[in-house]
């Protein structure tokens, strides 16, 4: 589950976003604000904004930091705060049914609905997390039975069924890919990550009804415990980016006991508060 802290800063900022939200409606409504009260309302929105923003997850990031920075064309929270009782050009105060709104940054457009979206952002951290977190946990205790499956098929007489050779991660892949079938309607293998500095990756297994990455691994001669985590961390890395990714879970198959310490490679990497939440799970 998510880590209490971080549930409790998150419920903090959404109850002190409606504060905000209510100080800064009035600015425009009452049509002047003084220099003490412009400073306060920036100071409280750019401190909500700071502990806010390591929140948000990688994917949702950009979009949240969007919010505030706007763009060229498209004015939100920043330029609000900067001027909210810039008047805009185009207003007549003359003309009754003016097509142009008195204020160059409308409080209800340029920050309400941007304020919302990332309101919104950030209660969905506290949903993503707790429903990854219990798909994971399912997925660990199905694939830790894993080396008695293989058993059953390795002391099969019957030729009809011979026993698996699992010599490379291709072969695991397509053991690991049917198991997913048997809990999953839906299982896309290598599905690709959207790309990155001009480049493309691809996750091994992604079941979209559940927002879950399937990554697996098997040792080799070369990969030591320390290796094998900093490659997880580097796929991990990719793979936030994949839009419907919720949570991974890794799947490490290690038959000949090469790594030294798989509970501690476990403990380390298992981190059910983060987003996405994430699971490795060893097995021999």
């Amino acid at each position: 589950m998510m880590s209490a802290n971080k549930r409790a800063e998150i419920d903090r900022l959404i109850d002190e976003s409606y504060d905000i939200e209510s100080s800064l409606s009035v600015w425009q409504e009452q049509g002047t604000v003084t220099p003490e009260e412009l400073r306060r309302g920036q100071e409280r929105y750019q401190s909500w904004y700071a502990r806010a923003t390591p929140l948000i997850s990688e994917v949702s990031r950009n979009e949240f930091k969007d919010m505030y920075e706007g763009g060229l064309f498209i004015q939100r929270i920043k330029s609000f705060l900067a001027k909210p009782l810039e008047v805009n050009q185009f207003y007549d105060p003359a003309q009754a049914d003016s097509p142009f709104p008195k204020w160059t940054h409308l409080y209800s457009t340029t920050f309400l609905d941007s304020f919302h979206t990332q309101r919104t952002l950030l209660q969905a951290e506290i949903y993503a997390v707790a429903e990854a977190a219990p798909i994971l946990a399912e997925l660990a205790e199905v694939f830790a039975r894993f080396p008695g499956f293989l058993q059953v098929l390795q002391k099969s007489k019957k030729p009809n069924v011979p026993a698996p050779n699992i010599e490379k991660e291709e072969d695991l892949q397509v053991l690991v890919g049917a198991c997913l079938r048997l809990m999953y309607d839906d299982v896309r293998p290598e599905d690709y990550v959207p790309e990155h500095a001009g480049g493309r990756s691809r996750v091994d297994f992604l079941l979209p009804a559940v927002g879950i990455v399937v990554e697996t691994k098997m040792t080799r001669e070369t990969l030591t415990d320390k290796k094998l985590g900093e490659e997880l961390l580097i796929d991990w890395g990719r793979y936030t980016r994949h839009p419907d990714c919720r949570g991974i879970f890794a799947l490490v198959y290690d038959p000949d006991k090469r790594l030294i310490n798989p509970a501690g490679l476990q403990s380390d990497l298992t981190q059910d508060q983060n987003n996405p939440a994430t699971r490795v799970l060893v097995v021999r």
